[in-house]
Formats: structure tokens, C-alpha cells, sequence
């Protein structure tokens, strides 16, 4: 696939791309991997994490994931406890954090 690194910053600012639209694009990405199809590739390092404009809408991001050899499906119940691990981070609730 075409594209390059997303922690590529000089291409990405050539490209006219928004970083914080990066930053949101892979975000979102990976957290509906995580909390809606429990289907996550397990090897996002920057080499298989590629960006490009996106053909369609002019200035925005689209991410290119590579290297599709290591996924991991999650059930129901790691995706509740990781919520509620996020939350307790977010809220700063030790207790969450702990449970």
C-alpha cells in the first residue's frame, strides 16, 4: 500500500493533512477495534501504520494498516474490564483503576 509512516510529521504536513486529525483518525481506528469489533491488529508500530490523503476528502487523513499477520479477537468481558479500566484512568478513580 501507499502511503507513509504516521509518525511521520514532515510528510504529513506536505500532505496539507491536520495533525490532530491524525491523532483522532487513529485514535478512533483503534478504540472501535477495540470497544465495538474486538478485532484489533496487534502490531501498530509506526512501519505497519501508514497514512495517505484521503482520495475523497481533500486535507484529511486515511490510515493504511499493514502487516495483517497478528490479530486478536477480544470477548465481551475483556472489552467491559478495559472500559473500566479507561474510565478509572480518565477519572483518576484509583479504585476503578484497581478493580
Amino acid at each position: 500500500e501507499e502511503g507513509f509512516r504516521a509518525t511521520d510529521i514532515e510528510n504529513i504536513d506536505k500532505a496539507g493533512i491536520c495533525r490532530r486529525d491524525v491523532a483522532r483518525l487513529i485514535s478512533s481506528v483503534f478504540n472501535s477495534q477495540i470497544f465495538d469489533n474486538g478485532f484489533v491488529h496487534c502490531d501498530p508500530h509506526e512501519a505497519n501504520v501508514l497514512l495517505r490523503e484521503h482520495p475523497n476528502k481533500k486535507g484529511k487523513p486515511q490510515i493504511v494498516l499493514v502487516d495483517h499477520g497478528l490479530y486478536k479477537t477480544l470477548d465481551g468481558d475483556f472489552q467491559e474490564a478495559y472500559a473500566r479500566l479507561w474510565k478509572g484512568i480518565v477519572m483518576a478513580d484509583v479504585g476503578g483503576i484497581k478493580s
